[in-house]
């Protein structure tokens, strides 16, 4: 005769009460051991090189001589403050297209959305050609500009920070766009108009709700429009000037041009001892200028 089982508990193996309320329990698998192939793989062909290159920036104190070294702190402080530039105009640009976004019909918000999209049909280096064309002396917005009277003589728009600036923010403008627009689009449309009912203005309404509801979105898109920024390579070359370089094209002067490869990783110095490029200047720009 078998022993008595407690009330709604189920037998476990051959007979054994389980209480009633209890989970029953998960075999252990091995699903990770599916992740093996791809962990080896890219600890080795991405994590031994990498590791391999910061081991080098350690040599020599390279660190301590990027610290020392006036033109790679130029590089950070343009980089810096291009960076920061950029997403400044981007994110406020972002805010007034994704508005347009969140209050346009539904065809209408189909056709913004690919024009918003197109910076990523084209690829980086023809963008910034265009704008080099549009910009430059003889370009359509110098003859804009003269022809409404605005100038009387070509503006220097190419190869300097504003160029730089404006490649990009054409380049990025939809990463500041979409963020923007996914927390517009969460907010509850029922408090706009609980707020006007009880007799809000436009601007109050914009101020006390939408601005602060969206803000989540306005820090991810600077963010990470920011920290893409940072890493720009081929617009600085294209449309800024010998004055406009930044952190990447310093980095690739030193890892392709001098193979300098513990003072790139860290943007590190001439392998003269002098912490200085040849000649104690940056490497050439556009139209083959050098800093002063």
């Amino acid at each position: 005769m078998s022993a008595p089982t407690l009330l709604g508990a189920r037998p476990r193996g051959r007979g054994t009460p389980v209480p009633a309320g209890a989970k029953p329990q998960r075999r252990r698998s091995g699903w990770w051991l599916l992740l093996a192939p791809i962990l080896a793989f890219d600890l080795l062909l991405f994590l031994t090189p990498l590791g391999k290159l910061v081991a080098s920036s350690f040599a020599d104190n390279a660190y301590q001589r990027v610290l020392e070294d006036p033109l790679v702190l130029r590089a950070l402080l343009n980089t810096l403050t291009i960076s920061l530039a950029s997403t400044i105009v981007r994110v406020v640009l972002g805010y007034i297209i994704a508005m347009v976004l969140w209050r346009a019909w539904n065809v209408t918000r189909v056709i913004l959305f690919a024009v918003v999209l197109m910076p990523f049909w084209t690829g980086i280096l023809v963008k910034n050609f265009a704008w080099a064309v549009l910009l430059q002396d003889n370009g359509m917005v110098n003859a804009f500009l003269q022809g409404i009277g605005l100038t009387d003589a070509p503006i220097e728009l190419l190869h300097n920070r504003f160029a730089v600036i404006v490649g990009m923010v054409h380049c990025l403008l939809p990463y500041g766009v979409f963020p923007i627009f996914s927390s517009l689009a969460s907010i509850d449309d029922r408090l706009g108009l609980a707020a006007r009912s009880l007799g809000a203005r436009e601007g109050s309404v914009f101020r006390r709700i939408t601005l602060p509801l969206s803000m989540p979105g306005i820090s991810a898109a600077g963010l990470l429009v920011f920290i893409i920024s940072t890493g720009f390579f081929i617009t600085p070359v294209v449309m800024g000037g010998p004055g406009d370089m930044m952190i990447a094209n310093q980095i690739d002067y030193y890892a392709r041009q001098l193979t300098d490869f513990s003072g790139g990783p860290c943007a590190g110095r001439h392998p003269d001892g002098h912490g200085q490029h040849p000649r104690g200047r940056l490497p050439a720009g556009p139209q083959g200028r050098r800093p002063t």
